[in-house]
């Protein structure tokens, strides 16, 4: 049985093929957008990224990817489908599906063609080897960067440009893992990025306020 989020139709999701609707979109947009760089032929485990999303209060959800074809709707698209409704829910005043009207999808685009083209978070998820979009996502200067779903593929290194890896948002996101690598209990199998000059709003000061800060600056 297909969940009810999950029944998007193509009228309500817009799809635009080549690369110049997802500069000209972004352009316009960025700051209001999360993008999930390389999504795939077919949208998955966004749980996270939805997280992402309402806790910044972002409008857009945005995917690009170079093949030929996005599907945005899957029986996959969300680990845990629930508690994505009860979340939506929340977030759109009781009316979900509201999600798809702003969810833009971006075929025929390279993560290349997105250079010094902002956007307030960005996703990199299963990135094939030898990718490295570093240099590129620096110059969208997103708030927020997260990598999933790292096993055996390519881990972007931020370390010491002008981004910290952050350990206090993974919870205060509620960001939570699909695929842990079960010989390390606790591990994520994500990492989150912040931009040095972003202060996230909401964080409790703690007396291990100073310490967790310091502990990023050295080890992010």
């Amino acid at each position: 049985m297909v969940h009810p989020l999950m029944c998007g139709s193509e009228e309500e999701i817009l799809i635009m093929p080549t690369s110049k609707p997802a500069i000209a979109f972004l352009k316009e947009h960025g700051d209001a957008s999360l993008v999930s760089l390389g999504c795939g032929m077919m949208v998955n485990r966004i749980d996270n990224h939805i997280r992402l999303m309402t806790a910044l209060n972002l409008k857009y959800y945005v995917g690009i990817d170079c093949g030929p074809w996005i599907e945005p709707v899957s029986p996959n698209l969300f680990f845990d489908p629930d508690g994505m409704t009860r979340l939506l829910s929340d977030y759109y005043q009781g009316e979900p599906k509201r999600f798809w009207e702003n969810v833009r999808v971006f075929p025929e685009t390279w993560v290349e063609d997105l250079k010094n083209i902002h956007s307030a978070v960005v996703v990199c998820q299963r990135v094939y080897p030898d990718c490295r979009w570093e240099e590129v996502i620096f110059t969208m200067t997103p708030k927020l960067v997260l990598q999933e779903d790292l096993h055996g593929c390519e881990r972007q290194q931020f370390r010491g440009k002008h981004y910290v890896r952050t350990w206090s948002e993974k919870k205060y996101y509620g960001l939570r893992p699909y695929n842990p690598w079960p010989i390390f209990p606790g591990e994520y199998n994500l990492i989150l990025w912040r931009r040095r000059d972003f202060q996230v709003d909401g964080i409790e000061e703690g007396r291990w306020k100073t310490l967790q800060r310091l502990r990023e600056w050295v080890l992010g």
